[in-house]
């Protein structure tokens, strides 16, 4: 995979929405495992390689405390905005356009980040062992790899979230998302929002975005490790949130020999 530099302002799609706006208001306010993140970069100075980076939810403030970040996302739009952001705030922050499943970008990290059930979304077991095989070709001799997961098991059946929704405004154009369903199922967890669009002039859109989410034992993701030349070293609680009650911060190194 080539490398590339994210430059430049995201378009706009007002018809759509703004891919960036969506992002932020159902991302950006999820802060639960920053502090851990922080304190891991500490522990482990040199640089983090962050996974799935979005528009720098992550990479943003660990940047501001001083670490160098390589910011990884196949969506150009949200990379471009957080070249941007990093660019306006000076921040050391490099943007890379690929899939973190075939990453190679010939340089090692001591810390690897996967945050936000990001192996729930890797595409089965197969697709979590190439993105785990991936995060240990970029580990440091003694580096570590640090991937939130959703904690089984979970019960079964269909909630209704808190009807609070996640709002972000741009140019005028309000996008509004609010949780309405999360229906957890024996082959994974679907998380139903509607997403609101209201228009300078107040004409409003409407639309339904659904995300899945592969379902995995610690087990499983022990065995996917062990496949990717990993081992599991430890783990630990990451606080409640609206959208996941049960989250775990994983902690796995490359497997000597």
């Amino acid at each position: 995979m080539t490398a590339r530099l994210g430059t430049g302002r995201p378009t706009r799609h007002p018809a759509g929405g703004d891919p960036v706006a969506w992002h932020d208001a159902e991302h950006g306010g999820f802060a639960a495992d920053l502090g851990l993140f922080a304190r891991l970069a500490g522990e482990l100075p040199g640089g983090v390689l962050d996974l799935g980076a979005g528009t720098g939810r992550v990479a943003l403030p660990l940047a501001a405390a001083g670490h160098p970040v390589t910011a990884v996302d196949t969506d150009p739009a949200v990379l471009a905005a957080l070249a941007q952001r990093a660019a306006e705030r000076s921040l050391p922050v490099e943007t890379v356009r690929g899939d973190a499943r075939a990453l190679d970008l010939g340089r090692t990290f001591p810390l690897v980040l996967a945050p936000m059930q990001l192996l729930h979304i890797a595409g089965g077991a197969a697709g979590r062992r190439r993105l785990l095989a991936a995060a240990a070709r970029h580990l440091r001799r003694k580096g570590r790899l640090c991937a939130v997961v959703i904690e089984e098991p979970l019960p079964a059946g269909t909630g209704r979230p808190d009807p609070v929704p996640d709002v972000r405004e741009v140019d005028g154009w309000v996008h509004s998302s609010l949780p309405t369903e999360i229906r957890i199922e024996e082959e994974g967890i679907t998380m139903v929002r509607l997403r609101q669009l209201v228009a300078p002039d107040g004409t409003l859109t409407e639309a339904t975005h659904t995300i899945h989410l592969d379902r995995f034992t610690l087990a499983d993701l022990d065995r996917d490790a062990d496949a990717a030349g990993l081992w599991v070293v430890g783990c630990e609680r990451i606080p409640s949130t609206v959208e996941f009650e049960d989250s775990l911060a994983v902690y796995m190194e490359v497997r000597d020999g």
